[in-house]
């Protein structure tokens, strides 16, 4: 297989995926906007939305990795019993949820640190051209480098069963191609206008912004990994 056809093959899983489910992705992004023109135009959306601010400040790392887990490892547990994808309640399923919990902590973290390092090289305002900028480099830098390929290795460690020498393995089979470009790919059809949204809030607002939009995204792929 040529350069071109793997690389080819590698975005098909991605493209799928979006075609089959590109409803959820796009009213997600549109309640995004919504999210946004609420809060600047509506007084008590704004006073609400700092209010939660003002909490996840006082709160701190544990604030962060607690958002995480409930937005990337309960939600989707909870979507899924809703829509009568949670068969059973077992110690499989608690282990799989718990360690799922775990990873979009840690993901939540790296977010975190992100941002306020982000307003730090590029700036904390909001104007056109650094919301752009912010966005351009979270998802040309940050998504392919350090979330989506963390978040992969982690879900391939468990799969082989926590074993070093299985995760090799399966990183000597062309693993950023094969493993990474599927969820890449649909991070870069369901995140620009979602980080648009984000980097126009103030800084203070923008990890609690995301962290709802990460709950939609995870429920979202309940939906792909149910139907693929």
């Amino acid at each position: 297989m040529s350069q071109s056809a793997g690389w080819r093959s590698a975005f098909a899983p991605g493209l799928r995926a979006v075609k089959h489910n590109w409803p959820p992705i796009v009213l997600v992004q549109a309640v995004a906007v919504a999210m946004v023109v609420l809060y600047y135009r509506d007084p008590h959306t704004r006073a609400f939305a700092e209010g939660i601010a003002q909490f996840k400040a006082s709160s701190g790392v544990p604030g962060v990795l607690l958002a995480g887990a409930v937005a990337g490892g309960v939600i989707p547990e909870v979507a899924k019993a809703l829509t009568g994808r949670l068969t059973r309640l077992d110690s499989a399923w608690l282990g799989k949820t718990l360690f799922t919990a775990l990873v979009y902590a840690c993901v939540a973290l790296f977010v975190d640190v992100f941002y306020r390092g982000l307003a730090t090289v590029v700036g904390d305002s909001n104007t056109p051209g650094t919301v752009v900028a912010k966005t351009l480099v979270d998802q040309l830098a940050f998504s392919p480098l350090v979330s989506i390929p963390f978040a992969t290795a982690m879900f391939d460690w468990r799969s082989v069963d926590f074993s070093f020498l299985g995760l090799l393995s399966i990183w000597r089979e062309r693993w950023y191609r094969t493993r990474v470009m599927p969820g890449l790919v649909l991070c870069w059809v369901f995140w620009p206008p979602v980080l648009l949204c984000t980097y126009a809030m103030p800084l203070s607002l923008q990890f609690s912004f995301s962290m709802v939009l990460e709950a939609a995204w995870s429920i979202i792929f309940v939906f792909i990994a149910s139907h693929d």
